[in-house]
């Protein structure tokens, strides 16, 4: 269904652009929301149905179609609203210094690109977009998670602690956390892009918010080759077909075993360059097989396996668009941003 939703939406980025007045914009509105719509068609299937996981799955469906329609539709209306004509302007003071506007539509910013060709990958995969909350329990962002008392992450200095145990979530695998504290299926797989929070220092490649793309996805018979299969997708489909990608060891608190995965240089097709320090390779991404004293502290079954992956998106978009300091992407430069549009 996401699949058929994002259909929709650039079905409807078509149409409105042929769009030039209010009343052209009632009729597309009435098109995309009317009793015929897949909008209404979820909301009545909502009234009777009686399982609750369909009900919490069809209210994302909902959600992710209103926000992404009405988001086209109100942006179109208040281009119309605010539309004038400076040489159709019967004001003396203009009339002889005509003002011809630049009527080009806008672009979607790179962070919503990226997010869009998540959402379209995850859901050719069977995966779910799964809701996570930015204010987090310690219980979530770190105990779950087998982030322990003295790690460095849960010192004051790297991470913003909030009254009663809270805290600016860390990492968007809270959401991980959350969703395995619920009663599962035998097999599930969730994603989600969020918003994260580090004590840190703004500089061209670190900032004190990101933004994280995160999955997981568990089963009976989840194995590393899975893993990989799903991870050797997602980046081939971000940065192209003839991208590569090499696994390392490594550590992380919440998978058993861990890994480092490498992406192949775009700038010297893993030749060797200054951009990939003469090694062919840079690296993109953490993953691994979900510990088993996670899925004990979630209390899930023993028999239950999985694998998660965590991905920054400002990672993507810098490396995908070759962009060497993060802040471009926030301080709304009209000349950046159409430089890699």
């Amino acid at each position: 269904m996401q699949t058929k939703i994002w259909a929709i939406v650039k079905e409807l980025e078509l149409e409105i652009t042929l769009v030039k007045n209010l009343e052209d914009l009632k009729q597309i509105t009435a098109k995309y929301m009317s009793k015929s719509s897949v909008f209404n068609s979820l909301k009545d299937e909502v009234k009777i149905t009686t399982d609750v996981n369909r009900k919490k799955e069809l209210g994302q469906l909902i959600t992710l179609y209103s926000s992404s329609i009405s988001n086209i539709l109100n942006a179109k209306k208040e281009q119309l609203e605010n539309h004038f004509d400076l040489e159709e302007k019967e004001n003396e003071l203009l009339l002889e210094h005509k003002v011809h506007l630049n009527k080009k539509e806008g672009t979607l910013h790179p962070f919503m690109k990226i997010s869009n060709k998540v959402a379209e990958y995850f859901a050719d995969h069977n995966f779910k977009f799964a809701y996570g909350v930015e204010i987090e329990e310690e219980k979530f962002n770190f105990d779950i998670l087998n982030v322990q008392e003295g790690h460095s992450v849960r010192n004051p200095k790297d991470t913003f602690y909030l009254q009663n145990k809270k805290v600016l979530r860390t990492h968007a695998t809270n959401v991980t956390a959350r969703e395995l504290s619920k009663d599962m299926h035998e097999a599930d797989s969730f994603y989600t892009i969020g918003t994260v929070f580090r004590n840190d220092d703004d500089d061209a490649t670190h900032s004190f918010q990101f933004n994280q793309i995160d999955f997981f996805s568990v089963s009976k018979d989840s194995s590393i080759a899975t893993l990989k299969f799903i991870i050797d997708g997602l980046v081939k489909h971000l940065f192209g077909e003839e991208i590569k990608t090499r696994y390392r060891l490594s550590y992380f608190p919440f998978t058993e075993p861990s890994f480092e995965v490498d992406m192949s240089c775009m700038s010297c097709h893993g030749k060797g360059c200054s951009v990939c320090k003469e090694t062919g390779f840079i690296e993109v991404l953490g993953c691994g097989m979900i510990n088993p004293k996670v899925i004990k502290n979630a209390n899930q079954k023993s028999d239950l396996y999985g694998f998660a992956a965590g991905i920054g998106l400002e990672r993507v978009a810098m490396l995908k668009w070759k962009v060497n300091d993060i802040r471009n992407f926030y301080i709304n430069d009209i000349k950046f941003l159409k430089g890699i549009n």
